[in-house]
């Protein structure tokens, strides 16, 4: 085992308090559940923890966001939009040996707009700008 894996094994065990996998390819976000905002303290503590510079890291390509997004019926978030890529030991291992995140995205665009956020948005504002004009008017 080398010593970015074994040090990979030890924080993993104080973080989740789960063993990490042998195999190199396990899907761990999958395995053990990690998600949404879960996944992205996860990916904070370990760029933190292993001096990772986290720049590079795409987060829609890995989890999913948190919470409930009504407007993702009607439009794609960016996770939807791209093929996931399964954080693995290996990855992690990669990413401590070299102080950077290890992984090619493969290319991709995603709207400038966010409109399944936006849609969200709407539902919000237009009851309470109805509110405020009823309140108004009274």
């Amino acid at each position: 085992m080398s010593d970015a894996r074994r040090l990979l094994a030890e924080w993993f065990e104080q973080v989740l308090g789960e063993q990490l996998p042998r195999e190199g390819d396990a899907d761990l976000f999958d395995r053990f559940g990690i998600c949404g905002d879960d996944a992205s303290d996860f990916m904070d503590a370990f760029g933190a923890r292993f001096d990772v510079t986290g720049d590079e890291y795409l987060w829609y390509f890995h989890h999913e966001e948190e919470g409930w997004n009504f407007g993702a019926l009607f439009f794609a978030p960016p996770n939807r939009r791209v093929e996931r890529i399964p954080i693995t030991p290996d990855i992690l291992v990669r990413a401590i040996e070299t102080g950077r995140w290890p992984v090619q995205y493969p290319p991709h665009a995603l709207p400038k707009v966010r409109w399944d956020i936006r849609l969200n948005q709407s539902m919000l504002l237009v009851p309470l700008a109805g509110a405020a004009l009823w309140l108004w008017r009274r």
